[in-house]
């Protein structure tokens, strides 16, 4: 049975070249035999399932283009979504395409995210890379306990706590109950003033009543921006508040006095009861509140300002915003508020985090809501406050209140068996701590209590638990809350692309939600200065690549340029006319036509026709090959299917233009010298290059410095290799070591592997060798070829129970019991 597709494109086939009657039908019982030929067994790796076997993502990994994220360009913070930055800044610099990825490198532009260290720290982190590619069907949308929100797709990266360390796992892996890190803390560099300029311009220059150029961020001025966020609206020539609390309105007066401002009085009887309004008079704070803040209370949202404002300004803002919005409930013990406006609860639960109170955030019928647990009630009003009287009197009370809420939120997991080990180190009762050593969760209230009280213990029985403490504290002191997951479910992506970007040091970002995940590029684009690129491996792998002497592992190489190229526009035109350029790189679309057993290939550009056909010319001389336009046709002198598979993708593989091996490049500024990097490496080809500076570029492919440079370079780039990779992991490990191994790798003038069996296997004992795996094997070939183990090392004689030639079992004594006996005669 041939499939409809194929006979659609036949019938197709056979009217275009008038084919009709016999010669048809011969052809017909051809395709027939093909088919039936070359029908795919089962198992065998095809589509999906083949790309997933060589590493192509099968279901990519990014986030939805709606999620918002927070961004830092020269001190200044933006909220954005991840779909409008990353387009934005593809529109505006351009992007590369790999494997269907659009890529833009942001590397050296500033641009900065919160991201998540080992220490549980938040810090400002640079952000490598934007990518975008095709939208899968589905995504998963994550919900969390204290309300937060993230979609992604199934194979992005989350980040959650196991084994007392910051990981990353793939979101198909996560379960309800699993536990990922929300925002807490928003470290900031704060800044005092806002430009005007830069805002209101053309409004500054028209109005009557002119606000200063350099606008101050205080008390007041952060009062006026929470109460309009609060209890404001906007019009042409007046900002209008509303409220009837005397402190409250008194403050917004004192705004007005302090700025030389106009203000009228009046009351309404808008609501259920009397309320009052006061109109400040002037068109200029009306555009900026309008602009910064928007208009209506659906449309109403923290300035992106505000996120960098002084701590003055934040703490006023949140108090005049809570003074209008908020309330205290003694009986549930939080601090609340609620908005129409979903963007205004987001802002004022990250402004929030700039003094450490982390919030819930929910949704009832008509509103979206954000409250304080009672745990933070004593920051908060330490850091904010109430002016009203008697909101700061009901937060008096529940500060006082004896009775403390649980909470379910701030727990933290993932410390294994900590807890119970330093009961049994400190001979503490085990049954205290076994309940959270078996659910894996422990509240900061009860850890802080044992904190301090292993520390007592300790110090009392003289016993060092230096080590275990520093990680209790860091669980303690973390700029994160670990969010429960409480469900996950699968949506519709909002747009046609879905986004990442790639982030150095520990590769996290931050949403506006206040999720802190994981980016996924590293198999696609550079990672940090620091992780030099993202294909090198590291830790143990590394150092068994290095150990074991392996030639096949992922490759790469920093290219530093000579004086007169060292510049960025310079050293990008360079960087991209080293890229190894394959046919597959210039084409549009390659197949295999069945019925004229040929390769058909279509050209991006038909400029590259020249390029392509010498390189078919000189490797594909037995094959009929015919051009027509951008279409290339390979017809080889074999009629066989699987044979033409092979040459197509022996023909896709073929080198045009670049240097053999270089696979991808980046431009990375390091101190004053633009630096290209690479993965993929062709030592002696770049070297040869006149721009190239050979004093300073080297590769990580020890058998090309040994074949371009000699066993020198080859023992010092071992040394470096191996010293680099135990410092990325905090490995403190004397040089010697490594000195030694390297001169055993490579004192005959050739590189050896170091493995189980000692120098290329070459260890002399049998018995040592026997030692560690493969025990039969070894002892099998060592009776079959008559070996002898002379006993002369520490393994061979331990094992057979005898005094190792070590230490006093080097040394022979003899002793002369007949002069011991004289001698002791003698001395009676």
């Amino acid at each position: 049975m041939i499939p409809k597709k194929i006979m659609k494109a036949f019938e197709e086939y056979c009217e275009k070249n008038n084919i009709t009657g016999k010669a048809k039908d011969e052809k017909l019982e051809m395709l027939k035999k093909l088919v039936l030929k070359y029908l795919y067994e089962p198992g065998e790796a095809i589509g999906i399932i083949a790309a997933q076997s060589i590493s192509e993502p099968a279901t990519q990994m990014s986030l939805d283009f709606n999620e918002s994220i927070i961004l830092k360009h020269k001190d200044a913070i933006k909220i954005s979504t991840i779909g409008h930055f990353t387009d934005e800044m593809m529109n505006a610099f351009g992007y590369s395409d790999e494997n269907e990825w659009h890529i833009c490198d942001t590397s050296d532009m500033g641009i900065f995210v919160p991201s998540i260290n080992q220490d549980e720290k938040i810090e400002w982190k640079r952000v490598l890379a934007c990518s975008r590619h095709a939208s899968p069907e589905k995504l998963l949308k994550i919900k969390t306990i204290s309300g937060r929100e993230i979609a992604a797709t199934d194979s992005h990266s989350f980040v959650v706590r196991r084994h007392n360390k910051i990981m990353a796992i793939s979101g198909k892996n996560l379960v309800k109950g699993e536990r990922i890190p929300a925002l807490k803390l928003l470290p900031e560099h704060c800044i005092d003033f806002i430009d005007l300029k830069t805002i209101v311009s053309k409004e500054r220059e028209s109005a009557k009543k002119k606000l200063p150029e350099k606008f101050e961020l205080n008390n007041l001025t952060g009062w006026i921006f929470g109460a309009y966020l609060s209890e404001g609206n906007c019009v042409r020539n007046f900002v209008s508040i509303s409220n009837t609390d005397a402190d409250f309105l008194e403050r917004t007066r004192q705004f007005a006095d302090a700025y030389g401002l106009s203000y009228n009085e009046y009351d309404n009887f808008r609501g259920f009861a009397k309320g009052h309004d006061i109109h400040i008079n002037s068109s200029l704070l009306s555009s900026l509140l309008a602009k910064t803040c928007g208009m209506g209370s659906r449309n109403k949202k923290i300035p992106d300002f505000a996120y960098s404002a002084n701590e003055a300004f934040v703490s006023a803002l949140l108090r005049a915003y809570f003074d209008g919005d908020g309330n205290v409930s003694t009986d549930r013990f939080v601090i609340r508020a609620s908005s129409n406006s979903k963007e205004l609860i987001d802002g004022i639960a990250l402004m929030l985090a700039r003094f450490r109170i982390f919030s819930y955030k929910g949704k009832t019928k008509n509103q979206y809501t954000i409250s304080i647990p009672v745990r933070y009630a004593h920051i908060f009003r330490e850091k904010i406050g109430f002016s009203t009287g008697k909101k700061a009197g009901m937060l008096e009370r529940l500060c006082n209140s004896k009775m403390q809420k649980q909470d379910f939120v701030e727990l933290v997991g993932g410390f294994d068996n900590l807890l119970l080990d330093l009961a049994k180190k400190l001979d503490y009762p085990s049954r205290y701590v076994n309940s959270f050593t078996k659910r894996q969760k422990i509240g900061k209230s009860a850890l802080l209590k044992y904190i301090v009280l292993f520390s007592e213990l300790a110090k009392k029985n003289g016993i060092n638990i230096d080590n275990e403490i520093a990680v209790l504290k860091r669980m303690h002191a973390s700029d994160v809350v670990w969010d429960e997951i409480a469900e996950i479910e699968e949506v519709l992506p909002s747009a046609k692309f879905v986004y990442d970007l790639t982030v150095e040091g520990t590769e996290t970002f931050t949403t506006f939600d206040g999720i802190i995940t994981h980016n996924t590029m590293r198999s696609y684009t550079m990672a940090s200065q620091s992780d030099r690129l993202s294909k090198v491996t590291h830790g143990l792998p590394r150092l068994i690549e290095i150990f074991d002497a392996r030639k096949t592992y992922e490759k790469n190489m920093i290219i530093f340029l000579k004086p007169e190229y060292n510049f960025r526009e310079k050293a990008k035109y360079l960087a991209n006319s080293i890229k190894d350029c394959k046919i597959t790189d210039l084409l549009v679309s390659d197949s295999i036509d069945l019925v004229e057993m040929r390769i058909e290939m279509e050209l991006e550009r038909e400029g590259d026709k020249d390029k392509v056909k010498e390189v078919l010319d000189s490797y594909a001389k037995s094959s009929d090959i015919s051009y027509k336009g951008k279409k290339i046709y390979v017809k080889p002198e074999k009629n066989d299917v699987k044979n033409l598979r092979k040459l197509k993708n022996k023909i896709l593989r073929m080198h045009v233009d670049g240097v053999k091996g270089v696979e991808n490049v980046i431009v990375i500024k390091e101190g004053d010298d633009w630096t290209i990097q690479t993965t993929g490496a062709n030592l002696k080809k770049i070297l040869a290059l006149d721009w190239v500076d050979i004093s300073k570029t080297t590769t990580n492919d020890v058998f090309q410095i040994y074949e371009t440079l000699g066993i020198e370079a080859a023992r010092n780039i071992i040394i470096q290799e191996a010293k680099k990779t135990l410092d990325e992991q905090g490995l403190d490990v004397d040089l010697r070591h490594i000195i030694l191994l390297a001169d055993m790798m490579t004192f005959d003038g050739t590189i050896k592997d170091i493995g189980r069996y000692g120098v290329s296997g070459k260890k002399a004992s049998v018995l040592a060798r026997a030692n560690f795996e493969e025990t039969k094997r070894h002892l099998v070939n060592a009776a079959f070829y008559g070996e002898s183990d002379k006993l002369m090392g520490v393994i061979e004689n331990v094992l057979i129970g005898q005094i190792a030639p070590i230490g006093t079992g080097m040394v022979t004594l003899a002793i002369d019991m007949e002069k011991m006996r004289k001698g002791t005669r003698k001395d009676k």
